[in-house]
């Protein structure tokens, strides 16, 4: 238990304050250090305090004197006491008082996102406009998510760079590998949707599927592309040459596809609590796959139109003569240049 003291207003007449009266009282009865002596290797402490006849019990308290610039004055003029019992312990955090609120889901497959941002919508504006010097920190799962997506942030930056310097170095283009990397939003949206299908919330683990998709969906838009360059190499226009690469293509787009849903999809109807793990990650690729292919298969096709629509119509603009749509395309000025 502890003694807790409130003042009278005669105390803050005399300018006295909590601390200096808390601070006289625990010197007389716990005792203050008044010097530090060297005995041989020994340091001595010295403390003063009241005699131990005089701390015996609370009524010695009351009678108790408090120094005043002014005088002395017995501490029960100044103040009154009660008796309570203290904190055990006062936790912290980075040096600051802390007060751990800890919960638990009741349902396994809720989502913690929505949770979250029920709590930042509803209680965490009262809780501060109540405390204004309260500092909000999450800790647990959302911290652990935190952390992980920074870092997924960091790697897939450097894989995404990767990707694209390998997908230029082979076009020996710029432009070409910009509408494969457009595949990949496509493929992103197809994992959502996925996971509305399957009831499942998008989670850390699910981003972590989509990273691997990433990696996945353009190999389709790859190959799809080099056939298109094989063709306009090989003599055809560019609207015969998007048209047989998509015949002489889909077959092993679609095969590749399919047989990579199928896969996976055993592992989606898995019911045993060790495949909800693998689940979100599962969900991600299947779908993302199923989408992204089902994008390049019926729209990549008009990408690489437009595509070199744009490069036909920013020629002549800047050199007011109109190229034909063969001329314009990397491969076939490459073919010129070998030529020559």
């Amino acid at each position: 238990r502890e003694v807790r003291l409130k003042l009278k207003p005669r105390a803050y007449f005399l300018g006295l304050d909590h601390a200096g009266i808390s601070s006289q009282v625990r010197q007389g009865f716990y005792g203050g250090q008044a010097q530090r002596l060297q005995h041989g290797k020994d340091e001595l402490r010295i403390w003063v305090r009241y005699p131990k006849d005089d701390r015996l019990n609370l009524g010695q308290l009351e009678a108790m004197k408090i120094k005043t610039p002014n005088g002395q004055y017995p501490l029960s003029e100044l103040a009154t006491y009660t008796l309570e019992r203290g904190p055990v312990a006062i936790p912290r955090y980075n040096g600051f008082r802390e007060a751990r609120v800890e919960a638990d889901l009741t349902d396994p497959y809720a989502s913690v996102p929505e949770i979250l941002g029920h709590i930042q919508q509803t209680i965490i504006p009262e809780l501060k406009a109540n405390y204004p010097g309260v500092v909000i920190e999450y800790q647990g799962q959302q911290k652990y998510s935190t952390e992980a997506m920074n870092e997924m942030i960091k790697y897939f930056g450097t894989a995404f760079a990767v990707m694209v310097m390998i997908i230029m170095i082979h076009f020996k283009s710029f432009l070409q590998p910009l509408i494969i990397i457009a595949m990949i939003p496509l493929a992103i949206l197809g994992a959502i949707w996925g996971h509305g299908v399957e009831g499942l919330p998008v989670s850390i683990l699910s981003m972590w599927g989509m990273i691997a998709l990433s990696g996945i969906v353009i190999n389709d838009a790859v190959v799809f592309l080099s056939k298109y360059n094989s063709n306009l190499i090989e003599g055809q226009s560019v609207k015969d040459a998007v048209f047989n690469a998509g015949i002489a293509r889909f077959r092993a787009i679609l095969l590749t596809s399919v047989t990579t849903v199928c896969g996976l999809y055993p592992i989606i109807l898995e019911k045993s609590f060790q495949a909800q793990f693998l689940k979100p990650m599962a969900v991600s690729l299947a779908y993302g796959v199923a989408v992204g292919t089902t994008f390049i298969l019926l729209f990549f096709p008009v990408y690489i139109l437009v595509l070199n629509d744009v490069k036909v119509w920013m020629i002549w603009l800047f050199t007011k003569k109109k190229p034909t749509p063969e001329s314009v395309e990397r491969v076939i000025i490459d073919e010129n240049i070998s030529l020559e």
